[in-house]
């Protein structure tokens, strides 16, 4: 199972960069940088200095390349190939295949957004249906009727799990 700890936001060159630990099954095996520079996302693997050893990967036009990797990395790789296809967000109706670079950055995407709405909750938040989220300063009695009365069909996050918050704040943030 691989998670994202400790992960780090700043300034590019060309738009915003990050910097994580990248963990498989409890155990840091690499620091994971998006640079801001538009390239590809860099790994440095922990295990850089061991011997290396066969590593498959899909290609860019979906056949498969081999290539000597760290072992950490053909691990990664490995996992990779496992994962179903997904929708393509570039034309409808289409699939794709991820790659190491998507699987982080996506993980990465989910550790900000979980950040994102533990933030949030500390005040009454909520959303309507034109897919923005609305808070309030503080959470009474007297402002969540209010909101009954005037947004009925408001769904207020603090009511929910964290994982639905976090699907909903992600729904409205890619809009």
């Amino acid at each position: 199972m691989y998670a994202v700890k400790a992960v780090k936001t700043f300034h590019g060159h060309d738009g915003h960069g990050w910097e994580c630990k990248l963990y498989r099954d409890g155990k840091s095996v690499a620091v994971v940088v998006e640079d801001g520079w538009g390239g590809e996302i860099q790994f440095h693997w922990n295990d850089h200095d061991a011997p290396r050893v066969e590593c498959r990967k899909r290609n860019y036009d979906d056949s498969f390349i081999t290539y000597k990797a760290t072992p950490e990395q053909a691990q990664l790789e490995a996992h990779i190939l496992e994962q179903p296809q997904r929708d393509s967000p570039f034309s409808d109706g289409e699939k794709m295949y991820i790659n190491a670079d998507i699987f982080v950055d996506d993980m990465v995407t989910t550790a900000l957004y979980t950040k994102d709405v533990k933030k949030l909750l500390r005040k009454l938040s909520f959303t309507k249906t034109d897919g923005k989220i609305y808070h309030y300063k503080e959470d009474t009695l007297q402002t969540r009727a209010m909101l009954a009365k005037h947004d009925p069909d408001a769904v207020i996050l603090n009511d929910i799990s964290l994982s639905d918050a976090i699907t909903i704040y992600r729904e409205c943030a890619e809009r």
